[in-house]
């Protein structure tokens, strides 16, 4: 799906909830659907604050809490201390390399539709992957 299409999508089910499109709000879903990271609360700070001075990283927080109890972004919990943010909400599988910390979307990996577990409703499933990825490999054989 092209950016603009997304943006105005997401833009449009925030209006629906009657959800205030701010400019912090507006900045960090442009940012999290142009560069499609996995990053930090932190990490979109970091990349927005010069070009907005006025943001603020609670604003960051807040916004990202928002965008994931809506359903625009999920809330990944690969690291223990921090949690990372996925604008691809379609059920998915990550692999996170734990040599140079990327993480990787992955899309082939279909993950159980299960709707009901012994009576239970339920709302996500996420399902990680922890280990060295590709390019690190390299890297390690060419030493």
């Amino acid at each position: 799906m092209e950016f603009k299409k997304e943006l105005e999508d997401k833009i449009n089910l925030l209006r629906r909830k009657r959800i205030v499109i701010t400019t912090p709000r507006l900045i960090i879903l442009e940012y999290l659907l142009q560069n499609k990271v996995h990053p930090t609360a932190e990490e979109v700070y970091q990349k927005l604050r010069q070009r907005f001075p006025s943001l603020s990283l609670a604003s960051v927080y807040n916004t990202l809490k928002l965008f994931s109890r809506l359903g625009i972004t999920t809330e990944l919990l690969l690291d223990k201390e921090k949690a990372r943010y996925d604008i691809n909400t379609i059920p998915h599988a990550h692999f996170k390399c734990l040599n140079c910390g990327k993480i990787y979307d992955l899309l082939d990996i279909k993950l159980p539709q299960v709707k009901k577990v012994i009576g239970h409703k339920v709302l996500s499933t996420q399902l990680y992957f922890y280990g060295v990825c590709q390019e690190c490999l390299k890297k390690r054989s060419n030493k």
